[in-house]
């Protein structure tokens, strides 16, 4: 349950100073999970099992200009899949009366707001790549921008097509520009584009989303950029969700193992809810040809493959019990790697707030 929180009158009376400005109305949010991960690998490896536990806690402020723009920001307190706590704020975002939207700092790119959601299984369940792997995650690759920049989001009838949304963005930081011979690389300027179209298809709801980013580096050593593209589409027929995406580019890894990959991703999934259960299915298959800055890609494809099922219970308000199955087929420059391919499993709940 999302607590909002007004503190102007209380700062006012503690501090005795009428004059204070009226602090921004807040809510908080997050959650905790609690499981347990197994994992098989096909190496001679032990099986292992070891608890996982995850917690997020979301703060967002916001007001009201008279004018009717809402400004909006907030920040997370994370403890999730990194092992230790972070902390994330956002930039400003501006939400004008038309229901169009201006983010400012830390604005992301346009194709990752269109990224369709396929179904997939749920759960902590995985078994994690080597750094040497450099095959797709998602279908946003190369999606990546700098912190300085704006995105902009129409309304839902953009070009007065009813159900059509569409942002912009674009993000540029010469400050971060290193020595043109440095093995690392820095993403310099982005420029990003995504639509997304929700329509009704006789029983069916059908949303398509697809985006398109372009990104230079600051290394002179690369003779890639970040170039791709994602495409997908997911229909909801009463409680059954189906959906499939598809990226495809090259991008440049700026950290890590350097090198630039021309890279494909493919995800297809289901998800069936009835009543307090939820069932869901999904497959993944990604390749990506990886090269040291400034070589023609001619090696044999790095590719990481994954099956997984899910159920999910809503045992009660806020509470959800979650079985999740994944397996995983892991290949380096096209050679099987046993010690990060098997299967793995989780059980665990999720408590929200």
């Amino acid at each position: 349950m999302k607590k909002e929180l007004l503190v102007a009158s209380a700062l006012v009376s503690t501090l005795g100073a009428a004059g204070i400005a009226e602090a921004a109305s807040s809510t908080i949010s997050g959650h905790h999970k609690v499981g347990v991960v197994g994992k098989d690998l096909d190496s001679s490896s032990t099986n292992s099992r070891a608890s996982d536990q995850q917690s997020t806690f979301t703060v967002s402020i916001s007001e009201t200009t008279d004018s009717g723009i809402k400004i909006s920001t907030g920040f997370d307190l994370a403890e999730e899949s990194s092992g230790s706590a972070t902390h994330d704020p956002s930039g400003l975002t501006l939400t004008f009366t038309d229901g169009s939207k201006l983010d400012l700092i830390e604005a992301g790119t346009a194709t990752g707001s269109h990224a369709v959601s396929v179904p997939g299984a749920g759960g902590e369940q995985g078994i994690s790549a080597t750094t040497i792997n450099n095959a797709p995650t998602a279908i946003t690759m190369g999606a990546a921008s700098d912190a300085v920049g704006f995105e902009y989001h129409t309304a839902a009838d953009a070009f007065g097509v009813e159900g059509l949304k569409a942002s912009v963005s674009f993000a540029s930081n010469d400050v971060a520009l290193v020595t043109q011979t440095s093995q690392t690389a820095s993403i310099e300027t982005s420029y990003s584009v995504g639509v997304t179209y929700v329509t009704d298809a006789g029983d069916s709801t059908v949303t398509v989303g697809a985006g398109l980013v372009e990104a230079t580096n600051n290394n002179s050593k690369t003779t890639e950029e970040n170039s791709a593209m994602h495409v997908g589409l997911t229909a909801v027929t009463g409680d059954l969700t189906v959906g499939v995406g598809y990226g495809t580019g090259t991008f440049v890894a700026t950290a890590g193992d350097l090198v630039q990959v021309d890279g494909d991703f493919t995800s297809a999934g289901a998800k069936y809810v009835s009543g307090d259960i939820t069932f869901a299915v999904g497959v993944t298959s990604a390749e990506g040809k990886d090269e040291a800055y400034g070589t023609a890609f001619s090696s044999a494809a790095d590719a990481r493959d994954t099956v997984g099922a899910s159920i999910a219970y809503a045992v009660a308000s806020g509470v959800t019990a979650t079985l999740g199955y994944t397996d995983i087929d892991d290949k380096n420059e096209g050679a099987a790697s046993t010690n990060t391919s098997g299967s793995s499993w989780y059980v665990g709940a999720t408590i929200s707030f």
